[in-house]
């Protein structure tokens, strides 16, 4: 009898693992069927748990970029604006924005970065051959003009496009004096530059002195003063070559 009692227990116990089984595989057949049609599944919880999707986490492939600029027209003062002769291409650049503050312009409304201009604590003449006077003074003294506005957080730019005016073959001592206060490690620095006969000049290898063996200086632009106020054209097609679109 016992014999008996037992058996049946067993026959019990595997039908109801068999039956077991069964729900088991007819649930995951619904999943499938669920799938198939584009529908949700129930899915194990995760309360307690923290996870996050590939999409939730934004990466930042963008260059911050911002546009330093020397500029004699934002160096000096100009007592009678109406008596300036703007046809002259001597006098034309006095007058704001500048020569080099129009390239830098087009260079902001095509790359998207921020525009920083350079500016001396002692303005220079109006007066184009007293300012090229005290600019080769300053040259001839190896001059740091002292610098009244600053960049903040400089370590967030990758990117720095530097124009300038050539001054006596060269930059603007007030350009050294900028470069000599930040640490371009790593960065890349993109000049360009307004001019008359003389062209770039020294100006690029008097750059590079003062940049470290790690900032990438990129190939310039010259552009020459009488030609700036038609140059957008040109400042674009040179952005355009080195990867830099216009932002919408």
């Amino acid at each position: 009898m016992r014999r008996l009692i037992m058996m049946g227990i067993m026959l019990l116990m595997t039908f109801s693992l068999s039956a077991c089984s069964g729900r088991e595989t007819g649930q995951q057949e619904q999943d499938r069927i669920k799938r198939s049609a584009g529908q949700q599944t129930e899915e194990p919880s995760t309360e307690g748990h923290v996870s996050v999707s590939p999409q939730a986490v934004e990466k930042d492939d963008g260059q911050h970029i911002l546009i330093a600029y020397f500029t004699w027209a934002e160096n000096t003062h100009v007592e009678n604006p109406d008596e300036v002769d703007v046809d002259a291409t001597t006098s034309a650049s006095v007058l704001p924005p500048g020569n080099a503050a129009k390239l830098a312009g087009w260079i902001q409304k095509q790359t998207g970065g921020e525009l920083f201009s350079i500016v001396v604590k002692e303005p220079y003449s109006s007066d184009y051959d007293e300012c090229l006077d005290r600019a080769a003074e300053e040259e001839a003294k190896d001059a740091r003009p002292e610098l009244v506005n600053h960049v903040e957080n400089m370590e967030k730019y990758d990117v720095i496009f530097l124009g300038f005016p050539n001054w006596w073959y060269t930059v603007p001592m007030a350009v050294h004096s900028f470069l000599e206060e930040y640490d371009f490690a790593g960065k890349t620095v993109i000049p360009f530059c307004t001019h008359g006969t003389g062209g770039l000049a020294s100006t690029i290898q008097d750059i590079k002195k003062d940049l470290p063996d790690s900032t990438e200086l990129r190939e310039p632009i010259g552009v020459y003063r009488s030609d700036v106020d038609s140059a957008q054209k040109s400042i674009n097609e040179w952005l355009a070559g080195m990867g830099y679109e216009k932002k919408d």
